[in-house]
């Protein structure tokens, strides 16, 4: 008998495991373009990645004018005029909305698509 609860146990959570990720995952990046950028007075806050359970989110805090070159190749990455970088992949959903709110967030800077 104890066999029979075990199969039907692992058996759920088999199928069950995949389906609730999935739904946790598509909420998780629900209209992802609009809450990567935003103003906070003369700065503006990039979240980097949205973080993990245990993890808190990455935000950055960068001035307006910093970004020189918006690069879309699959991921959307932002190089900075000091001559650092951050990728914005997260997890390759609407990278095409993500590019477009960084043209809007920065339109000062150079916008290149690498197919």
């Amino acid at each position: 008998m104890e066999i029979i609860i075990n199969i039907v146990a692992f058996g759920l959570i088999g199928f069950l495991g995949p389906y609730l990720n999935s739904k946790l995952s598509r909420k998780k990046y629900e209209n992802i373009e609009n809450r990567v950028f935003r103003y906070v007075g003369d700065k503006i806050e990039i979240t980097a990645s949205l973080g993990s359970w245990p993890f808190k989110p990455k935000i950055l805090y960068v001035k307006k004018g910093s970004v020189a070159t918006i690069q879309y190749a699959g991921i959307v990455s932002l190089f900075f005029k000091n001559k650092g970088v951050v990728d914005l992949s997260h997890g390759g959903v609407n990278p095409e909305g993500i590019a477009k709110a960084a043209v809007n967030f920065f339109p000062e800077a150079e916008f290149v698509r690498i197919k």
